[in-house]
């Protein structure tokens, strides 16, 4: 008996020992709160910081001290004193000690102190109603004792949200035109419109003549410039430091000057001048840091060590994108060969990593899992920092819950992203997050079962063959629409910005559909007739001006002014007539990936002259060979042919049409007899079908490197 009562006099201690050991984390909410700091004056700014916006969130400031000479520990009852401090020397990114009367909150750096103020405003006022913080994101940390470390040092998730330069410290993200002073291949632009720009020594010598398209890394001339511009444009990193990019302009020429050589340049390595020329800025520039890149001729690692302050980034485009990363790949084998050469050299290595379908911004594509996976995997291999490029300026939709969600993952790899998807949701979109959060989670999940990567430069037909579900979608852009009336304010205002992008994928099902399901146009014989509801899209996506960050729906020659203009014609023309539209062509030539069907030259839609992805039947593995019966044509006059010419994208039109009857030459159909107009080719070649069983079209592409050839319908007419 006596040990039953004293087991139970024990239980309340027990519980309480169990509860703290678990990490459950004690409550914010108190009675009022007091400010302190340590006694040195990077604490105390981070503690005034924190005073100060935590009071502008709550009306009654008789609940708030700051104490600025005391350490607050003599608190009143009731009372939580958040002791604050910054110190350079901690071991880890932040520590948290929080006990019943006092949180003491220790960060390493002013950037962490900065997110630290806002996970801390919204967590307690999530628990105390006095405090408002509606227009932050939500707290994901929980204010346990713990000491934590960021997974990675750069945390930049390129999209809109997080360029804004407000926005991105909340959830303690880099910017790229806060962070960085040089970016990219911008220094010999910065050089060109300089007042030095004049001087050759500034420029490559190639082959014993100067080449003004690239740069003589190893000439004093240059160091003098890249000096004198840091120094008046950044400072020398006292009052902040910059990350400043120098590296090759985007093209193959290497500098062969006799320093250069001298360095170790080689006709195809620009590596030895352009890291003797970072070691040098390093050296004259402590607290900056210095990048290259590891590309086209800077692939090759050093021979010499990098300085302290001085990395390198890597390129992941010949990665998959979106699934697990493991070296059974041979793209993943050659990545890691080239990073463990580099690692030798710098420890200081970051990713410049993609989240996009940069020929498609506006059609919902899942990348958060894929993300988390594949930081996982960089964290392993020893990657410092991650620049997630993404559509940067332009809207993409979902993207404010994408930035949110990625730079939780920067932080911790591990964080929960159905949580954080769901957290976000509900605070931003309170009317219509259950609908949000069904329909992109929906996504997420259907794209990490399929475990396959997603094209950053992929068309429709590729997105809905993939992840993309036309049902599902067209289900959830009606539940949008339907859903809209009945929000207000802030999230009326982001569903409606939704809404009009997410008319052009329903616009691009329609388009890529055709005849079928949920397409644009109805079957009546060798004509197609355009449905009146594709009218409806239009006038929804004609609101983009409404919008400034919805200007584009690719990176690239994206206008969505250009796109609703190919459709208007393509209405205006009312009906489309081919009289071979359905019979089955088939193509002898080898065709690419994703090309193994003619559809698209019978479909009866024609292609958009502005996008290789509308419409157009592509062929770059061998010239294009057609076939196909006239038994059903026999009256017919006349094929029509178009093709579309982009020599950016290497998109040309054929050298030479061969038309063959039966097997015997009938026409040729030579280059200078093809009608330009801007972008298009077109030619129309008179057949008397009524003889001959089959027709045979060969296209010879254009003898150029990687030259490709886009066909549109075979139109054959009366």
């Amino acid at each position: 008996m006596w040990r039953f009562n004293h087991l139970f006099k024990l239980l309340p201690l027990l519980l309480i020992v169990i509860g703290c050991s678990s990490g459950k984390p004690l409550p914010l909410k108190a009675k009022g709160y007091i400010i302190s700091a340590e006694q040195d004056a990077l604490s105390e700014k981070f503690a005034n910081y924190f005073f100060n916006h935590f009071s502008q969130r709550t009306k009654d400031k008789s609940i708030l001290n700051y104490l600025k000479d005391d350490n607050g520990r003599n608190a009143p009852a009731g009372y939580l004193n958040i002791h604050l401090e910054l110190a350079k020397d901690l071991k880890h990114d932040y520590c948290i000690e929080h006990n019943a009367k006092e949180l003491h909150i220790r960060v390493r750096n002013e950037q962490t102190s900065i997110w630290m103020t806002y996970q801390l405003i919204d967590a307690i006022a999530q628990q105390d109603k006095r405090f408002a913080s509606a227009d932050l994101p939500p707290s994901f940390i929980q204010f346990n004792s713990q000491c934590n470390d960021f997974d990675f040092n750069y945390r930049e998730p390129y999209f809109e949200p997080n360029l804004k330069p407000d926005y991105a410290p909340i959830i303690g993200t880099d910017n790229l035109e806060e962070s960085w002073g040089i970016w990219g291949h911008n220094l010999l632009k910065i050089v060109t419109e300089s007042t030095v720009a004049k001087n050759e020594n500034l420029y490559a010598l190639i082959n014993g003549k100067r080449n003004y398209k690239q740069l003589n890394f190893s000439s004093p001339e240059l160091f003098q410039f890249i000096t004198d511009y840091i120094l008046e444009n950044y400072g020398d990193g006292s009052k902040k430091s910059y990350r400043l990019m120098i590296m090759p302009q985007d093209n193959d020429l290497v500098c062969t000057c006799p320093t250069c050589l001298e360095l170790g340049n080689t006709s195809t390595n620009a590596t030895p001048a352009v890291v003797d020329l970072i070691n040098k800025l390093a050296a004259q520039f402590p607290k900056h840091q210095f990048f290259t890149t590891a590309y086209r001729t800077t692939n090759n690692a050093p021979n010499n060590q990098l300085a302290e302050n001085a990395g390198v980034l890597f390129s992941t485009i010949n990665l998959p994108k979106g699934i697990h990363l493991d070296n059974s790949k041979s793209s993943v084998r050659a990545f890691e060969k080239q990073l463990l050469d580099w690692q030798t050299k710098t420890p200081n290595i970051y990713i410049w990593d993609y989240a996009a379908n940069f020929d498609d911004y506006l059609t919902p594509i899942p990348i958060l899992y894929g993300l988390q996976q594949q930081l996982s995997y960089y964290k392993s291999i020893g990657i410092k920092g991650i620049f997630l490029n993404a559509s940067g300026y332009d809207y993409s939709p979902f993207d404010d819950l994408k930035t949110y969600v990625a730079a939780a993952l920067m932080m911790d790899i591990h964080a929960d992203i159905s949580a954080l998807c769901s957290k976000y949701l509900s605070k931003f979109y309170p009317v219509s997050h259950a609908l949000l959060y069904q329909y992109y989670m929906g996504l997420e999940l259907n794209f990490e079962q399929r475990k396959k990567p997603y094209n950053m430069y992929g068309g429709m037909r590729e997105s809905l063959s993939s992840y993309l579900n036309a049902d599902k979608f067209v289900e959830f852009y009606q539940s949008l629409k339907n859903i809209l009336p009945k929000t207000k304010d802030t999230e009326h205002e982001k569903l409606l910005k939704l809404l009009t992008a997410l008319s052009y994928t329903r616009l691009q099902i329609a388009y890529t559909n055709g005849i079928q399901n949920w397409g644009y146009a109805i079957d009546k014989g060798n004509t197609l007739l355009v449905k009146p509801d594709i009218n409806q899209y239009l006038t929804t996506l004609k609101q983009f001006k409404q919008f400034g960050d919805l200007k584009n729906y690719k990176e690239e020659n994206g206008s969505l002014s250009v796109y609703i203009n190919n459709w208007q014609n393509l209405l205006s023309t009312k009906k489309y007539e081919n009289i071979l539209m359905g019979t089955p062509v088939q193509i002898i030539s080898k065709p690419d990936e994703g090309f193994e069907k003619s559809d698209l030259l019978v479909d009866g839609t024609p292609g958009f002259a502005n996008d290789y992805h509308q419409g157009w039947y592509l062929s770059s593995i061998n010239d294009l060979k057609l076939k196909f019966s006239t038994e059903k044509i026999k009256y017919a006059k006349e094929i029509h042919l178009c093709f579309l010419i982009d020599e950016q994208h290497n998109l040309y039109a054929p050298e030479e049409i061969v038309l063959m009857k039966d097997a015997k030459l009938y026409k040729t159909i030579n280059s200078n007899q093809l009608n330009i107009s801007k972008n298009i080719a077109s030619v129309s070649i008179k057949v008397d079908f009524s003889t001959g069983s089959n027709i045979s079209l060969y296209f010879i592409r254009k003898k150029v490197a990687r030259s490709i050839l886009a066909c549109d319908e075979i139109q054959i007419l009366k």
